[in-house]
C-alpha cells in the first residue's frame, strides 16, 4: 500500500492548490507526469479549511504499479484515506466524485480513457436513460448454487427509464465490491446500490454511509451482503435517496468486510481445487465417529459444527456436492467454510466422474453443426438476425414453458433510427449494413440465453428467458444506453442513433402472449 511513501526520499511535483475537486483532465496530466518521471510524486492539494485534502500519484520503481492516494489535511499531520493502484484516471475520478457527492461535477462512468473521450465528443446526443447492466455472471458455485432474483423488488424503478440518474456507476472489474462499499461509506451517502451480474441482482440500502438492508436473490441482511462482497464481475449503480424503513443489517461495515473477505478466500481455495457443483464427494478412510470428527474439525476454521456433522454424514461416495447442499438449503456463507474445512482436514476427496458413472458407456459424440444449420434457416440472410416468424415461434415456446413450469420471461421491442442532424430533418431508417453493426453490438453485450430477432418489418425484439420484470428493466436501460452511446461507423459518417424501447414481462405484467406483445407495443408507442 501507499503507507508512508510521502515521507520517503523522493522528488515531488507539487501542483497549485485549488478549492474544487481534481478534474479528469488534471488526473490525466498527473498520470502522464508520473509515468514519465518514475519515482517522482505528483501532489494536488484541494479543498478549503477545515476540509483540506491532497491527492498524490506516483509510479513504483520496484513493481511498476501506478499508485494514487488520497490524504486528509496536508503536510506531516496528514492521514491517508485510501490507496489505489490504477492507470485509469476515469476510475480515480469516479472514486473522488463518490467520496465528495456535494460537489457539482459531471458524472464520469468507469470506462477506459478512449471511451470517455469518445463519449464526451458525442455528449450532445447522450440518452436520458440511466446506465443499466449487462455482463456474464458466475454460475453454480460462483453465485451460491443458483441464487434467484427476489421478485418483490421494491427498490427498482417502475419504467424503462430511471427517474433519477445514478451518482455512481461502473464495472466491478474496475472497482471491486469492498472498495465500492467503502467509497459509499466514506462519503456518508444515503440511497440504494444496485449490482447486477447476469440475471442475479443485489440491492444494498445505505443510511449516512452505513449499510442497513441488503437483498441478493432469496437472501437478506448480512448474509446477502457477505455473499455480494465475493462478486468479481458485474456492473453497479448508486442512486441517492430514501433508503426505506427496512433494517436487516446490524453489524458495522468493517466487520462485514472481514467476514466477506474470509469467505471469499475460502471460496477461491475451493475453486482452485477444481471443485464444482457437479463434483462428487468421496470420504477418505473409514467413517469417523462423531466424537473424532468433532475433534478434528475443532482445529479447523470457524463453521457451524452441527452442519459440518450433518453434511459429513450425507457423503455416500455417490452424491454430487450440489445435490448434498440442496438438501440442506444452505447459503454460500454456510457451506463454503464446511467444504473448506473438509479440504484442509483431508476428510474428503473430490472427483468429476465416478468410475462406474451411470450412463457413461452410452456416451457418444454429437455433431452440433447441424444445430447451427437450423439457426441459419431461421435467420434473415441479409442481417443475420432471427426473422419475425422465428420470433413468434420462440415466444410461443417460452409461453408454453411458463404455463407448464411457471418460468418467467420478458420481451423488449425496439425501434432504432439515425438521429437527424437538424430539426428540419426526420429520423432515417437503418440501412442493412448498419443493422448488422447494431446486431453485432447487441449480441456481444447480451447473455447467451437472450435472443435478438426482427419484429415485423423495421423493428427489433429481444426475448429474455428466465428474466422477471425487475431484472428486465435494468437490462432495458442498459440496452438503450448501449445503442445511443456510440455512433455507427459503417457508411453513416458517425451519426448517432435514436432508440425507443417497449418492455413487458410475464407473469409480472400480463398472463397471455397477446397481452405481452401488446403491452410492449404500448410502451414503445409512448417513447
Amino acid at each position: 500500500m501507499f503507507g508512508n511513501r510521502r515521507n520517503e526520499e523522493r522528488t515531488f511535483n507539487r501542483l497549485a492548490k485549488q478549492s474544487g475537486l481534481p478534474t479528469l483532465k488534471q488526473l490525466q496530466e498527473m498520470l502522464t507526469d508520473s509515468l514519465r518521471n518514475v519515482g517522482r510524486t505528483t501532489e494536488l492539494p484541494f479543498g478549503d479549511p477545515p476540509e483540506e485534502y491532497a491527492l498524490a500519484a506516483f509510479k513504483d520503481r520496484g513493481k511498476g504499479d501506478m499508485h494514487w492516494a488520497l490524504y486528509r489535511s496536508d503536510g506531516h499531520s496528514s492521514m491517508m484515506l485510501w490507496d489505489q493502484v490504477s492507470t485509469d484516471p476515469a476510475y480515480i475520478n469516479q472514486l473522488i466524485t463518490a467520496q465528495f457527492p456535494g460537489f457539482d461535477l459531471k458524472r464520469v462512468a468507469l470506462r477506459n480513457t478512449a471511451e470517455v473521450a469518445q463519449s464526451n465528443n458525442h455528449a450532445g446526443y447522450s440518452s436520458s436513460a440511466a446506465s443499466g447492466f449487462s455482463s456474464s455472471a458466475p454460475q453454480g458455485l460462483a453465485d451460491g448454487f443458483g441464487s434467484s432474483i427476489n421478485a418483490t423488488g421494491a427498490y427498482v424503478d417502475s419504467g424503462v427509464r430511471s427517474k433519477a440518474r445514478p451518482t455512481l456507476e461502473g464495472d466491478l472489474e474496475n472497482l471491486q465490491v469492498p472498495n465500492l462499499l467503502q467509497s459509499i461509506n466514506m462519503s456518508k451517502s444515503t440511497g440504494r446500490l444496485e449490482v447486477l451480474s447476469s440475471n442475479v441482482l443485489a440491492q444494498v440500502m445505505f443510511l449516512d454511509g452505513r449499510p442497513i438492508h441488503c437483498v441478493l436473490g432469496s437472501l437478506e441482511g448480512a448474509a446477502a451482503l457477505i455473499e455480494l462482497i465475493g462478486w468479481d464481475y458485474g456492473q453497479f449503480r448508486f442512486f441517492q435517496g430514501d433508503p426505506g424503513e427496512t433494517r436487516t443489517i446490524k453489524h458495522r461495515l468493517d466487520f462485514l468486510l472481514m467476514e466477506g473477505a474470509a469467505l471469499d478466500d475460502q471460496f477461491k481455495a475451493i475453486k482452485a481445487k477444481g471443485i464444482k457443483e457437479t463434483t462428487f464427494l468421496i470420504r477418505k478412510g473409514e467413517p469417523l465417529s462423531e466424537a473424532r470428527l468433532e475433534e478434528i474439525l475443532n482445529e479447523a476454521a470457524g463453521a457451524d459444527m452441527a452442519l459440518q456433522k450433518q453434511i459429513y454424514q450425507m457423503i455416500d461416495n455417490r452424491s454430487r456436492l450440489g445435490d448434498i447442499l440442496r438438501r440442506f438449503k444452505v447459503t454460500k456463507a454456510d457451506w463454503v467454510p464446511v467444504i473448506f474445512n473438509f479440504i484442509t482436514c483431508d476428510l474428503v476427496s473430490f472427483v468429476d466422474e465416478l468410475p462406474e458413472a451411470p450412463g457413461k458407456r452410452f456416451e457418444i459424440n454429437l455433431d452440433l453443426s447441424h444445430a447451427r444449420s437450423v439457426d441459419r434457416m431461421l435467420t434473415r440472410q441479409d442481417t443475420g438476425i432471427f426473422n419475425y416468424p422465428s420470433l413468434l415461434w420462440i415466444l410461443e415456446r417460452e409461453f408454453e414453458r411458463w404455463q407448464l413450469y411457471g418460468r418467467p420471461f420478458s420481451l423488449i421491442l425496439l425501434d432504432v433510427a439515425v438521429r437527424p442532424q437538424s430539426p428540419e430533418q426526420v429520423p432515417e431508417r437503418l440501412p442493412i449494413t448498419c443493422v448488422k453493426e447494431l446486431a453485432d453490438r447487441i449480441n456481444r453485450s447480451k447473455i447467451k440465453l437472450d435472443i435478438l430477432a426482427h419484429y415485423e418489418t423495421f423493428g427489433f425484439a429481444l426475448v429474455m428467458p428466465e428474466t422477471d420484470a425487475q431484472v428486465a428493466r435494468v437490462k432495458a436501460s442498459k440496452l438503450e444506453e448501449l445503442i445511443v452511446s456510440t455512433p455507427l461507423s459503417g457508411g453513416m459518417n458517425g451519426y448517432p442513433l435514436l432508440a425507443s424501447l417497449g418492455l413487458a414481462s410475464l407473469p409480472d405484467d400480463c398472463v397471455t402472449l397477446g397481452s405481452l406483445v401488446g403491452k410492449a407495443r404500448a410502451e414503445l408507442a409512448k417513447r
